[in-house]
This record gives C-alpha cells, structure tokens and sequence, in this order.
C-alpha cells in the first residue's frame, strides 16, 4: 500500500519517507502539493492571487507503531483580496487548535482527555500537561461552536456547586452552575454560570422563543429565580416542583420535629432510644425496616404518643407522590395538615403551608410525572468529574467538560468537524 493511500491528503502527496538513525526512530515525511489543489486564504477561504513566499512547516500526525511521524512541507502564502493582506494559505490537515499538529492528532488526545484526567494523559503520552491542557480547550471552545442544542420537549433544571469563593462583586449564588438536562436523552444540554434568573434566561434565549414554544414540561426545585424564569420564557410548558426536593425538606421538617419531642421525653432511657442512629430508622418506610427496627420504634411510639402521630404523619407524607390524579393528592395533602395542626408540629405545619402556596406547581406532577432526578444522577457524574481533576481554577473549562462527559459534546456524538455522528442522531432522534 502506498503512502498517499495511508495518509489520505487530498491537496498533498508523499514525495518522500526517511527514518534517520539520528532521530532515534522518528519517521519523517516529505509532503509536496497536487498541481491541482486550490490556493486558499487560510481565514476567509477565499483565493490567494500571486504566491508571495513560503514557510517550511513541520506537523505532528498520529504515530506509526511506536514511531514518532513528522510531516515537512512547505506552505505558501499569498495576497488575499477578501482580507486585503498577505496570507497563509488554508491546509486541510491541520489543526485547528493548534497548527504544530494535525486535525487527527489532536482529536485523538481531545478523546483521551475525554475519559482520564490531563495531568495522567500527558504522562502516559509523554507531553507537558499545559500543552495537552490547552490542546483540550482548544478543542473544546470548537466544538462548542459547532454545537447545536437538540429540539426538546421536556427538560429539568438543576444546580451543581461549582466553587468555594466568589468574588467582590458575585454572592452565593455565583458559586453554582444551572445544569440544564433533555429527559428524553438523559443528557446535559446546557450548563450556564449562576443560580440567577439571568443564567436560565440564557439558555431559552439561545435556543429561541419558537423552539422555548415546543417545550412541555420543566421540572426545577422551588428557587423562585427558576420559577420566574420558566414562566417568562416558556408560555406552554408544564412547570412542575420535584418531588425529591420536596420530600427532603419534609425530612428535615420531620428531623427538626423529633429533635423538639426528644425534649419533651422524660425518661433518660426513652430519649436514649430517640436520637442518634434512631434518626435513619424514622425516616424509613415501615415495611422497609429489620424486625430490630419495627422494635425499636414500637418501644418510643409507647414511651411518646406525639412519636405515634409524627409517624403516622411520615407514613402517609410517603404516598402523597403515588396518588394516581391531584384530587386523590388533595385529599391525601388535606389529611397530613389537619393531622400537623392538631398534633402541634410547628415544623410539619411550616412545610405544609409552603406546599400551600406552591399547589399549582405540586398540582401539575399528577398531569406529567416527571422529576430531577436524572439530574441529579448527573450531578454525581460531575463531582466525580471535579475530583478526578482535583478541582478546575477555569470555570469556563469546567463546564465545557461538564457538556463533554455528561452532555452531547462527547466523541461518540459529534465528530471533529461538529456534525453528529450516527450515534448521535440515533440519541436526540429527528430534528425537525
């Protein structure tokens, strides 16, 4: 097989191939171009008229074996009528990110970096890690603006902790990312800095109000800057409240409740029985506790009725989700409250009224079931991600990253020129 044949260079061919001894196995490649190539102004893509001079040129391409291949050529430059300058002329091979190697090559490490840290990447290929570090932005910035966010239907909105400090002018708020994910692909589609209104109004500004038309359902926690967002932007969609957020901070209602009736035990040996590992037990359903645990919780149920009644409440704060239409939910919502106000459970009745204010929001669940819950599976694939680089000082790096290992801007999805790949489009499906 021929040379021209392996390297596939449409406007250049092999003149000739050397492996000097003094080069301790580098392959070097002598490359001279086709008489009926194009002569093209690198920036524009316009013609370059009159060759002004020449620029010896030496690439890296993807190794042979365990040899090192090096490309030499030379490359012209030219006037460019467009620019109005003298200029380089455009070759096809070349990186783009950066031009001491080819597309290829660093396609390849952009891969690599993919699925293992830099610092680990540029010891096994044996190259300084802020080359490859830059090498991998670099890539990344491109990809990023051939990136093309999918038609979606029904998405969830979440936060990611993204740093510790913010600066003078930024509060807490700015330490987050909104992690923006398509449901149906399980996949991050847009990460944008700030827990603020202004960063999810970003997102639907990009993407457009026609295409913001077409979304049916957003699932968000109860941040109000979400809220507003989703309404401003979004006039058909369903907003829903996530039942997982919701039932957490009925938890800690639950926890705060037992820390007061704890108090209020007499006995040494009965609030003994109600704290440390007793906490886990109660949060429990109870067909999901040991015969150890159903024990346990009769003897504090009988030392305290109000326990008794807490638990009561617990039990049926769990169905609340599994009603099958919001009627059934009200009435099950309805129950819980009474049941708070009669007890005397300043952090049950708390909670309650917040649900209150929040019905429309609660109410919608029982039209389209869905959560956050995929995101915040993904949150944990960006943790591990943050740690795995032991933490990143660019935040744009970061969520560049976040959109390549959880998102659609991985290998397998979009290929070197930001077309997607059969993978891909067999994932978002037809985009019409």
């Amino acid at each position: 097989m021929e040379w021209d044949q392996i390297l596939r260079f449409s406007t250049f061919k092999v003149k000739h191939v050397s492996m000097p001894k003094e080069d301790n196995g580098i392959l070097r490649i002598q490359l001279v171009k086709r008489a009926e190539s194009k002569f093209l102004c690198y920036r524009c893509a316009s013609p370059l008229t009159r060759c002004h001079s020449f620029k010896r040129c030496q690439v890296e391409d993807l190794p042979v074996l365990e040899h090192k291949v090096l490309l030499n050529f030379r490359r012209a430059k030219g006037h460019c009528g467009q620019c109005g300058k003298i200029r380089l002329e455009a070759i096809e091979f070349l990186s783009s990110s950066n031009p001491k190697m080819t597309s290829r090559l660093a396609f390849l490490m952009y891969k690599f970096c993919e699925v293992a840290p830099v610092s680990r990447m540029a010891e096994i290929l044996k190259r300084n890690q802020m080359s490859l570090w830059r090498n991998d932005l670099l890539m990344l910035e491109t990809q990023y603006k051939h990136y093309k966010i999918p038609i979606l239907r029904r998405i969830s909105v979440d936060e990611v902790y993204a740093k510790a400090h913010h600066e003078e002018d930024e509060n807490h708020l700015d330490r987050f990312f909104t992690i923006i994910t398509d449901l149906k692909t399980h996949k991050v589609v847009g990460v944008e800095p700030s827990r603020r209104k202004e960063a999810l109004d970003s997102f639907f500004k990009k993407i457009g109000p026609e295409r913001c038309a077409l979304i049916e359902a957003v699932a968000t926690d109860e941040h109000d800057d979400y809220l507003r967002s989703v309404e401003e932007h979004c006039p058909n969609a369903i907003h829903i409240l996530d039942r997982f957020h919701l039932m957490r901070h009925f938890e800690e209602a639950l926890n705060e409740t037992r820390k007061l009736l704890l108090k209020m035990l007499p006995q040494p040996a009965a609030r003994k029985l109600a704290q440390g590992k007793f906490r886990y037990i109660f949060l429990k359903r109870d067909e999901k506790r040991t015969p150890e645990e159903k024990s346990h919780m009769e003897q504090v149920m009988k030392d305290n009725e109000a326990f008794t009644k807490l638990e009561l409440i617990k039990e049926r704060m769990i169905t609340f989700f599994d009603a099958h239409d919001e009627n059934e939910a009200v009435e099950i919502f309805n129950e819980i409250e009474a049941w708070a106000k009669e007890s005397g459970f300043p952090p049950i009745k708390k909670f309650c009224a917040k649900l209150r204010k929040k019905w429309v929001y609660i109410a919608n669940y029982f039209m389209c079931k869905i959560s956050t819950g995929v995101s915040e599976g993904l949150n944990n694939s960006i943790k591990a991600l943050k740690r795995r680089a032991y933490g990143f000082k660019n935040m744009n790096y970061f969520m560049l990253k976040i959109m390549q290992v959880c998102g659609l801007m991985s290998s397998r999805y979009l290929d070197l020129s930001g077309n997607w790949t059969p993978a891909g489009l067999e994932l978002i499906g037809p985009q019409t």
